[in-house]
């Protein structure tokens, strides 16, 4: 009986070793949790940065987006690890404007959603003939961001600016405008009107086609009504590549220009009395340059030019636009002097002239019989 009891008190010994277990304990609310968010731009604006950070802290510490930015319609995770629940929240959007508010549960909250709710539709207006490249809203002692953000109004459009979380009405207006002077205005209220508008809509737009006939990447692109400078350059930053058309929109009283062509080489074409109000194609194409006159009965739908050393014609110097009778065009070449020129017509028939001295002969007249002069 005793070596029963002593085994029995012997295998519940260890039991009697243990610690006793701790009482469970609730965690204290919004310390600890782990804060999981989705963050949607359900804005029109390109959010750039966002900074969250727990008061009653000031500092909000590194930007929340790092490299990235959310476009409109995008998400982003959030991943914020354990901390408090509230939360302060700082978004900078690509316009420069800026929304703050506080989070009130960043535990249990699955999304954070940016939109427009707080924000006001102001129109800008460009009818000058240059691109405006910044606009700043200046209240006073705050210049502030330029409102624009990575956006550029090109001259004759128009541009939606969102002002967010702002309660002022009256500002003072400065546009920067490509290759221009820049314009300021004071005490312009958006509350009354929510439009600036810069030029005068009354000057006619003239629209005419630019195209690139040559073999080099037509870089820059000027043209200018009077005497003087060359200003802006009008493709701003785009560049036109062999083949390649510009709508070049001019918002201007006269309809003679002087243009300049800029290639990738840096070699320059230059004209000095561009009728831009005819509705003809203004082909640039560098080195060599010669005028085909039409006075044929059959309209021309492609024209070839090309080196006598060549063996094959190149691109269709006419483009998508045919030439008529009593028509003019300007042609271009890489080539040296002499040339060989390829007509087609209308119905399909072509007529060729060989060895053509394009530096002497600047001017080329078709007419019936013309390949025999």
């Amino acid at each position: 009986m005793r070596r029963t009891l002593l085994l029995l008190l012997l295998m519940a010994g260890p039991a009697w070793s243990q610690p006793a277990k701790p009482p469970t304990t609730a965690p204290t609310p919004g310390v600890g949790s782990e804060r999981n968010l989705i963050l949607r731009n359900n804005s029109q604006s390109v959010l750039r940065e966002l900074y969250l950070w727990s008061p009653p802290a000031r500092e909000q510490g590194a930007d929340r987006l790092g490299a990235d930015v959310v476009r409109p319609g995008g998400a982003f995770p959030l991943r914020l690890g354990p901390g408090p629940c509230q939360m302060e929240m700082r978004a900078v959007f690509e316009d420069g404007s800026v929304e703050t508010r506080p989070i009130a549960d960043a535990c249990t909250a699955r999304e954070l959603v940016l939109d427009d709710r707080n924000t006001r539709s102001v129109e800008v207006v460009n009818n000058t003939d240059a691109e405006l490249m910044q606009l700043f809203l200046a209240r006073p002692g705050v210049v502030g961001p330029d409102r624009l953000g990575a956006a550029t109004i090109p001259g004759s459009d128009s541009f939606t600016l969102r002002l967010r979380g702002e309660a002022q009405c009256e500002f003072e207006v400065r546009a920067v405008f490509r290759g221009a002077a820049a314009e300021q205005r004071q005490n312009v209220n958006l509350c009354t009107t929510p439009r600036i508008s810069f030029g005068d809509a009354s000057v006619p737009l003239r629209e005419v086609t630019v195209a690139n006939r040559g073999r080099r990447v037509l870089r820059e692109l000027y043209a200018v009504a009077g005497p003087g400078g060359w200003g802006a350059d009008r493709l701003g930053a785009t560049v036109l590549n062999p083949g390649q058309s510009f709508l070049l929109r001019l918002r201007n009283a006269e309809c003679r220009f002087r243009m300049r062509a800029v290639f990738a080489d840096n070699r320059a074409e230059e004209r000095a009395d561009v009728d831009v109000c005819g509705g003809q194609e203004i082909v640039f194409a560098a080195a060599r340059q010669v005028t085909l006159v039409h006075a044929h009965g059959r309209a021309v739908r492609e024209v070839y030019l090309s080196s006598v050393q060549e063996s094959d014609w190149g691109d269709n110097l006419l483009g998508a636009q045919p030439l008529t009778a009593g028509q003019r065009r300007d042609l271009g070449t890489d080539s040296g002097c002499e040339a060989d020129l390829r007509v087609v017509f209308d119905n399909g028939n072509a007529e060729e002239a060989r060895n053509i001295n394009i530096c002497e002969r600047r001017e080329i007249t078709l007419r019936p019989g013309w390949v025999l002069e």
